[in-house]
């Protein structure tokens, strides 16, 4: 029997209760694609909340 190490997004997924989706890969489904897409779109919305509240609106005196 193989063994390998499961990744933070796998162990995340366990934890989770989600580990049956991760290891989903029927009928056209990937399940460990899909949540690693979910999580990164998680992270993206993320970094976009902190870019807008750390800009400054340029070309404009701060009041």
């Amino acid at each position: 029997m193989e063994s390998r190490t499961q990744g933070s997004l796998e162990k995340t997924a366990t934890k989770t209760g989600k580990g049956g989706s991760y290891e989903l890969a029927d009928f056209g489904m990937n399940g460990a694609l899909h949540l690693d897409s979910a999580w990164h779109h998680g992270w993206e919305a993320v970094a976009a909340l902190v870019a807008i509240t750390k800009a400054t609106i340029r070309g404009r005196p701060h009041p």
